[in-house]
């Protein structure tokens, strides 16, 4: 753009805003004023670190849910309908097309992955307008976890900018590295965080287990590939914690993530990823058994007969065992629970909507209650049936389901196509991990159909999806200032 008419918006743009603060103050009326200056700070952030001013801000969405979840994903201006991931959505994508017209960046490549991604939103889309018809708002509720994939698209022309990928790496580890020790301060003090650490009554960190065990499975083995790169104690530390997170947390979803996780090292043959991690499961289990040694306390009381019985409990599917440790006599009803929905909306989809899906509004808990709460319980107001892949399935039919099929089948040949990166510090094979963790995770719960979950790992998977001439593009950026090469020593090279 012609750098004169770019001036004369800029000033247009200023006076508009001094003109509406200034009215605003007349009136008493302080918020559209604080808004003006936090989006006035967040652009000058921007220019001067070097970085665009929508992936600044979706770098700190992505560390709020990383570390704040589910309390973060409600926060929001006051009488503002407008919450985090939605609005670091709709500024990346204006963004996004403004750098993609101005030749900057690309936002749809000639990749197979692209490709799906685009495919499987285009199905979504096709099929909502009769949906909102039927069922209105609720319709575009349950759309919100395809249109959260478009944050696949906003991270590739981030892959373009340098400085934004670092940053936005940047902010996802160290919401990594802050996930574990925070999850274990939730759970030791629940009432501080939900009564004290709020804004205007919501929390900022309320912790949903399902989805933190797929982070913070994930962040484990991304800080055991920085050891073995780095060998750097810190990384080792900082696994250890997320590890911990992992045990603690009494989800067995992340337990399930963590395996898929190790699983996929072992398929890549990352024996020295491998050995660190079985070496700190080891030095875990270990000082519980010493711990279960030296205790006086009955054995079912230990922490290690728990984690015995959470383990045990993943395979007891008709609920034949007795559980002995506190907290984890309901482990068969909730096996029987999950079962029992994900049968029902087989079923009825099968029936009614195989080839297109039963729509987005249509409620997939209806025929669960029928046959699991007999007494028709009011209370009950979960849309998920706890398994994403049945969540496609169930709105989008076999079409659907084979679309996100599709994008899973390259996710899978590109993760191991990062096994000859696997010594290398910038090897895109960490982002493959985290995603499949979050994936794993979200085939046991409720983690996708959130912006907590999904963004993260959308955003992720288009991070991960990045040419080595994408990750080292030297395209024209904001201004060249001193402190975007501190930055970029800051952040150690990151993948």
């Amino acid at each position: 753009m012609n750098l004169t008419l770019t001036r004369r918006i800029l000033i247009a743009v200023g006076l508009i805003a001094a003109v509406v603060a200034g009215w605003n103050i007349a009136n008493e009326n302080p918020l559209p004023v604080a808004v003006i200056g936090v989006a006035l700070i967040l652009w000058m952030s921007g220019h001067v670190l070097n970085i665009p001013t929508d992936a600044l801000i979706a770098g700190i969405v992505l560390a709020g849910y990383l570390v704040g979840n589910r309390g973060f994903a409600q926060l929001q201006v006051p009488r503002v309908p407008m919450l985090p991931g939605e609005f670091a959505l709709g500024l990346g994508l204006m963004l996004s097309l403004w750098r993609s017209v101005q030749g900057r960046a690309t936002l749809l490549h000639r990749d197979a992955l692209d490709g799906f991604v685009f495919g499987w939103i285009a199905l979504g889309v096709i099929r909502i307008p009769v949906d909102l018809r039927a069922h209105g708002f609720v319709a575009l509720r349950d759309f919100a976890f395809v249109y959260y994939a478009l944050f696949y698209f906003v991270a590739r022309s981030w892959n373009s900018v340098p400085a934004a990928r670092r940053w936005v790496l940047g902010c996802v580890m160290a919401g990594l590295t802050l996930a574990g020790p925070v999850f274990c301060l939730f759970l030791a003090y629940p009432d501080w965080f939900v009564t004290t650490l709020a804004i205007g009554g919501i929390p900022i960190v309320f912790v949903k287990n399902d989805v933190a065990g797929g982070f913070l499975a994930g962040g484990a083995l991304w800080f055991v590939h920085r050891y073995v790169c780095s060998r750097r104690v810190g990384w080792l530390a900082a696994a250890a914690a997320a590890l911990v997170g992992v045990a603690v947390g009494n989800n067995r979803a992340s337990i399930v993530a963590l395996g898929c996780g190790i699983a996929w090292l072992v398929v890549l043959r990352a024996w020295r990823m491998v050995r660190v991690v079985v070496a700190l499961l080891a030095v875990g289990l270990c000082g519980l058994l010493i711990q279960g040694v030296v205790s006086p306390r009955p054995v079912t009381t230990l922490p290690i007969y728990r984690l015995y019985e959470s383990l045990a409990s993943i395979a007891d599917l008709q609920g034949n065992r007795v559980y002995r440790s506190t907290d984890l006599d309901d482990k068969p009803d909730n096996n029987q629970f999950r079962l029992v929905w994900w049968r029902a909306v087989a079923t009825e989809t099968w029936a009614d909507g195989r080839w297109f899906g039963l729509g987005f509004g249509h409620d997939l808990a209806g025929e669960f209650l029928r046959v699991y709460y007999a007494d028709n319980n009011d209370e009950f107001n979960v849309r998920s049936p706890h398994n994403y892949l049945l969540s496609i399935f169930g709105r989008m039919g076999l079409v659907g389901i084979a679309g996100f099929g599709a994008i899973a089948v390259v996710m899978a040949r590109k993760t191991w196509a990062a096994r000859d990166t696997v010594d290398k510090r910038d090897s895109p094979l960490p982002l493959w991990l985290v995603s499949w963790t979050i994936l794993a995770s979200a085939c046991l719960g409720v983690v996708l159909e959130g912006p907590m979950g999904a963004i993260v790992f959308w955003t992720l998977l288009g991070l991960a999806n990045a040419s080595p001439a994408e990750r080292e593009s030297d395209a024209p950026e904001v201004a060249a200032l001193p402190t975007a090469d501190a930055y970029a020593s800051a952040t150690d090279s990151l993948p």
